[in-house]
């Protein structure tokens, strides 16, 4: 018996009919349900991933606010219902799970509205298909009869029922992909019963035992015994003993036997596509690469889910907020997380947005699932400075003298302004601290969780290359530590840096390059240029921070004697985690601040640079360098040279300083010189 044998079509009912709902095609005699659908791993498979997809994401009611923005409906009991509960034996998870599960093997979602004596909403329970005939009455009426368990009818009207369905011909009732798809499943179920049979107790022979003689029914009887006792189901590669003349001829598969595992798997992927899911999805990876699996998860989400949430949507639109008179109100299912793209990408639109305007920086954080800020600067949205109006353009912009409130806004931010500073340039140092300030708690948060995860790793080599575990005492030496920590910093972790910084930075990057370039009258666009100029920024940023720590770590190792290691090491990685993401903070906010501006200026033909200090509480070093002026092929300070104070207090820094920081918590900028 062949594999397609045994399967009859079945014409199914009219979709706008009367009827109940009943198996559209027939395999040996058995009904092709939902119920044996879900039976077939695939259907099963894509049906759960679809239902739990749409089930996970929250729906939420929203209000419509008068600029033609939106907002959460909290108030609304509606709101609840939908979000968390909307009967009393049903999570919305465990609900809207359901419903999609009715929709992608029936079609159709039907739930009864019950409402209270004052006609408010109270619960929305759901009513199983198959228990639903829909009769179209006079003047298009639709009365739906429902069949309950005690044999009892009952029949609401379309007010009562929320009904989402499916792919419809008619309006009224949806197809369902098993209705459609009913020769698909039917051969999966085919398929599958003959594989069963094929492979059940090894049915199929894969061999003749033969006899040169012939035998007696008595001795063909004891033969065919003893060789099924031998090699029979479980021992079939056990070895075999032939005596008397017997001899072993193994049969090769059949063609058709032999096609039965293509034939599985291309009915896995005929279920797949019947119901629009990527076949990777349903865990069928034999052509999936990490490309295509990146481009069909986007398909997915929306060419599969968001249809269906759209159906959702405008059901309970129709059924719910206009029968209750929920006026400038609407239903959404936040689809963000499922759509969301990879980090990468990700994080260059939510710059883009964040930089024109679009986002605040806590409506950013809000995406990326991260606490707001407190801070005012937070809730601020940063609109660039060469964006005006037609009519502002029109008046032109010849600059004015800067005016003292412009003088005294610098002055307050605490930076020491010339008197002769022009107005652009007053205006570009007072945004660039503005920046800086809003800046400077992303980069914080970003150093916290840096840091807290170098701390770990470096936590785990020492238990592993000093110790042994975390209680152990079998001393295994330093080089095994002082080698892991090289391989950690120049490895992992210049790629976590990397990761986890560059998005802020170039975020960052983009609007001080804004300002400075404002403030010379340069271009202000973002050129490819400037971009891998600041990847290659941060990269060196992550070499020097992986080599200070690691040279820091491993010097202490070195003049620390065996058995005091361990507890030198602990007390230098707390001292880390008590201040060191805000050194980095503090310091990648104002390296970055000057580095950015400083790539402006030389891109515009600025070839002189002045030091700027700022604070009222400056440092001496710093005073010493204020109003310094360099070429911008010039360093303000050389490495090993020293910086000395009127009470012969010294600074020698070991590098070469071209721009502002001069060490560690310094607050300096730089402007353009002549």
């Amino acid at each position: 018996m062949g594999i397609f044998s045994g399967l009859e079509e079945r014409a199914a009912p009219g979709p706008a009919d009367d009827f109940w709902y009943e198996p559209i095609s027939r395999y040996d005699d058995e009904d092709v349900t939902p119920m044996s659908a879900l039976g077939q791993s695939p259907v099963w498979a894509a049906v759960n991933l679809i239902s739990g997809t749409l089930g996970s994401l929250p729906l939420v009611l929203y209000k419509e606010i008068p600029d033609g923005g939106k907002e959460r409906d909290r108030a609304n009991r509606l709101y609840d219902m939908l979000r968390w509960q909307p009967n009393s034996f049903q999570t919305a998870v465990e609900f809207v799970e359901m419903g999609q599960g009715h929709l992608c093997l029936r079609g159709n979602f039907f739930c009864r509205l019950e409402t209270n004596r004052l006609g408010e909403l109270t619960a929305i329970v759901p009513l199983h298909p198959d228990k639903i005939q829909l009769k179209l009455g006079s003047g298009n009426t639709i009365r739906y009869h429902y069949k309950e368990t005690s044999g009892k009818e009952r029949v609401f009207s379309s007010e009562e029922i929320l009904h989402v369905k499916g792919l419809s011909s008619d309006g009224l009732i949806g197809y369902s992909p098993i209705t459609v798809g009913a020769g698909t499943v039917a051969l999966s179920a085919a398929s599958e019963k003959y594989g069963s049979r094929f492979f059940h107790n090894s049915a199929t022979p894969s061999g003749i035992l033969s006899h040169p003689g012939k035998l007696k029914p008595e001795a063909r009887s004891n033969i065919k015994r003893s060789w099924k006792q031998a090699h029979g189901a479980g021992k079939q590669h056990s070895v075999a003993l032939l005596e008397e003349g017997l001899a072993w001829t193994a049969l090769s598969v059949s063609p058709d036997e032999a096609q039965f595992i293509e034939t599985r798997r291309y009915q896995g992927e005929e279920v797949a596509r019947l119901f629009g899911v990527p076949p990777h999805l349903i865990q069928m990876l034999d052509r999936s690469t990490f490309n295509n699996v990146t481009e069909q998860n986007r398909s997915f989400a929306t060419n599969c889910i968001r249809p269906w949430a759209t159906r959702w949507e405008q059901a309970i639109r129709k059924s719910i907020l206009e029968r209750f008179a929920l006026d400038g109100t609407f239903v959404e299912f936040e689809l963000d997380n499922l759509l969301r793209p990879d980090t990468r990408a990700r994080a260059e639109a939510n710059q883009i947005l964040l930089q024109n305007g679009a986002l605040s920086i806590n409506e950013w954080r809000t995406k990326e699932n991260m606490n707001p800020l407190e801070e005012e600067a937070g809730r601020v949205h940063w609109m660039p400075l060469n964006i005006q109006s037609v009519s502002r353009a029109e008046e032109g912009n010849d600059e004015e003298p800067p005016t003292d409130a412009m003088r005294q806004k610098v002055l307050a931010s605490g930076l020491q302004v010339r008197k002769d500073a022009r107005p652009a340039e007053i205006r570009s140092l007072a945004n660039r601290i503005k920046i800086a300030e809003a800046t400077k708690p992303l980069i914080l948060d970003t150093a916290e969780r840096m840091v807290k995860r170098e701390i770990k790793a470096v936590k785990r080599l020492m238990s592993k290359e000093l110790t042994g575990g975390p209680f152990s005492t079998v001393e295994r030496g330093t080089d095994g530590l002082n080698t892991a920590l090289t391989d950690y910093y120049f490895g992992e972790f210049k790629e976590i840096y990397m990761m986890m910084m560059l998005p802020v930075i170039r975020t960052y990057a983009q609007q001080i390059y804004t300002q400075a370039a404002l403030e010379i009258g340069y271009p202000t666009d973002f050129t490819d240029e400037l971009e891998e100029f600041i990847e290659k920024y941060t990269a060196v940023g992550a070499n020097r921070y992986a080599k200070r720590n690691r040279q820091g770590l491993q010097q202490i190792i070195s003049v620390t004697p065996f058995e005091e290691v361990l507890n030198a090491l602990e007390i230098e990685l707390a001292k880390w985690e008590e201040k060191r993401a805000a050194q980095v903070a503090r310091q990648q906010t104002t390296q970055t601040n000057s580095a950015i501006s400083k790539y402006a200026y030389v891109a515009g033909g600025i070839i002189a640079l002045r030091w700027v200090t700022s604070g009222s509480d400056t440092c001496p070093w710093c005073k010493r360098l204020s109003g310094k002026k360099v070429g911008t092929q010039q360093v303000f300070v050389e490495a090993g040279q020293a910086v000395e104070t009127d009470n012969d207090k010294k600074l020698t820094p070991s590098i070469n300083i071209g721009h502002p920081p001069l060490h560690s918590g310094c607050d300096c900028f730089i402007s353009p010189s002549t």
